[in-house]
């Protein structure tokens, strides 16, 4: 399933049962943001015994995260708070100037906006 997923560009998950955690793992695609987003993952120690997984940016998850949003129709609240939560995490080490360049490019500017400025993780505040 992983090995369909990367080769396809589509996505699978898997679920580490002793402490109940689901990761996601992405293909990549072949157009110029999946190249941006993918060559600023970052490595991450994540085992007492040093193993790593590479991590996409905290603007990168915004912008794709954006796009799952608006594909769905911009209605999934889940990915709605999310977004809205990363962005409230990270954001006082944000790169802010490669999100609005993104953002432009992939028409999301507005959406990012929105999700600026809002108060709430729902999407009554839209």
């Amino acid at each position: 399933m992983l090995r369909d997923a990367v080769l396809q560009a589509r996505s699978a998950n898997a679920f580490y049962l002793p402490v109940v955690t689901k990761i996601d793992f992405f293909g990549r695609g072949y157009e110029p943001f999946d190249e941006s987003e993918f060559s600023r993952r970052s490595s991450t120690v994540v085992g007492a015994g040093g193993q790593a997984l590479f991590v996409k940016s905290a603007e990168d998850t915004v912008l794709r995260k954006l796009l799952w949003f608006r594909e769905g129709g911009s209605v999934s609240e889940k990915q709605w708070r999310d977004i809205v939560g990363v962005l409230r995490i990270s954001q006082k080490t944000l790169d802010n100037s490669y999100l609005d360049s993104w953002a432009v490019r992939l028409n999301l500017n507005e959406l990012l906006t929105r999700a600026r400025s809002a108060r709430s993780p729902d999407l009554s505040g839209r």
